[in-house]
């Protein structure tokens, strides 16, 4: 019986935590820390304020960009000192594509797609305690939205969007002689997304996104092991993904230099229980109860400055961002802390139709120490700081 709690105890401690989610999904945002909502201009305001497509040149225009996130290795110091290890770093690769159409018809109406991964990453620990409940935790995730832009006048505009999500998940738990689990499975779901969009003039505006929740449900298959008898279960666990508001300001001044503020809330508290569901009677009796969580909602601030040239762009961001996770809910496979982002980035005009650019992001996590001596396989000890770091690079096209 002792094995079985441990073991869901361990199941219960892989849903997603607020450091799964990517929100860097172009190279404007990226070098911005996405305090790019007010100001969003080119082919990616499809994903980021999809209502300022109205306010882009009169062409077609195409961006293209891939993104290098480095999750580097956070350590574990127990505070009974039997225990010092470090997850592996990890490094993945994610692509993104925007499109936003010229003008259609005598209203102006104008449409964009955006191709994005907005949540994902991979955490693992190879050592115990941590390999108990978060061995291998991987999301991946594919964002198909494509919206439309209507003007309610010449300085209001509002869009609208339709969020279809394709996802994959892997779990790998490692106990050594207690038990072991290794489980796949997929899912997809939709949502929608609104944006509204206001000019007071040319140097100064204020917009407005909505990203609705996606109630993404994972369904697959795995093999389990408890002691030593082994079992093949059909298995299933929600996964949602919260919705998003940001009111954002915008404001140019005489010599092209742009500062953007964002109040950026997600509503986490969608996350209230995690729930395994198995086919096989024996591990839904002894495993699929419903285990609380208690998330909470969690607001961001950011800060981007644009300094407009002739030919060159250059950004800066900065943002704070307070973490999901009350302390008796940080986990291994989502060791949840506070961030500080500080990102840099360039785009240079190669003609009037291409543009290039760079941009890097550098995500400082906070140590945090946790104290969950009730829970048989809790955190108790220090989680070491914790490093992001991303590299873009992308091509925008006009036609």
């Amino acid at each position: 019986m002792k094995l079985l709690i441990l073991f869901s105890f361990a199941l219960s401690s892989t849903l997603f935590g607020a450091g799964y989610q990517i929100p860097n999904n172009s190279l404007n945002a990226q070098a911005l820390s996405t305090a790019y909502v007010a100001n969003a201009q080119g082919a990616d305001t499809t994903y980021y304020n999809p209502a300022n497509m109205l306010y882009n040149e009169n062409s077609h225009s195409l961006e293209i960009s891939l993104n290098a996130i480095s999750l580097e290795a956070i350590s574990y110091d127990s505070a009974d000192n039997n225990f010092y290890i470090k997850s592996r770093k990890t490094l993945n690769f994610i692509p993104s594509l925007h499109y936003v159409s010229k003008k259609l018809g005598k209203d102006g109406i104008r449409v964009g797609l955006s191709i994005v991964s907005p949540a994902g990453l991979t955490r693992q620990w190879d050592e115990m305690p941590a390999s108990a409940t978060a061995k291998k935790y991987a999301l991946s995730t594919v964002e198909f939205n494509p919206t439309i832009a209507l003007p309610l006048s010449e300085k209001l505009s509002f869009a609208l969007g339709l969020r279809y999500l394709i996802a994959q998940g892997e779990i790998a738990l490692d106990a050594q002689s207690l038990y072991a689990l290794e489980m796949k499975g997929s899912g997809e779901a939709t949502g929608y997304n609104l944006a509204l969009s206001y000019r007071f003039s040319d140097t100064l505006k204020l917009s407005t996104t909505y990203r609705s929740k996606i109630s993404l449900q994972l369904k697959g298959d795995g093999d389990a092991r408890l002691g030593a008898t082994s079992y093949y279960s059909k298995a299933s666990i929600a996964a949602p993904i919260p919705a998003n508001f940001i009111v954002a300001i915008a404001y140019t001044f005489p010599t092209k230099t742009t500062v953007e503020f964002t109040y950026d809330k997600t509503f986490w508290s969608i996350v209230t229980e995690t729930n395994f569901e198995f086919e096989n009677p024996i591990l839904e009796a002894t495993l699929g109860k419903s285990v609380e969580k208690r998330w909470h909602d969690t607001t961001v601030y950011r800060v981007g400055l644009t300094q407009q040239f002739d030919t060159l762009k250059t950004m800066a961001g900065f943002s704070y961002s307070p973490s999901a996770a009350q302390e008796e809910f940080v986990t291994f496979s989502s060791p949840e802390t506070d961030f500080i982002t500080f990102s840099l980035g360039s785009k240079y005009e190669i003609n009037n139709n291409f543009e290039v650019g760079v941009a890097a992001l550098y995500a400082k996590g906070q140590e945090r120490k946790i104290s969950q001596p009730t829970k048989p396989l809790g955190i108790n000890g220090t989680l070491g700081k914790r490093d992001i770091i991303t590299l873009s690079i992308g091509f925008e096209y006009s036609f």
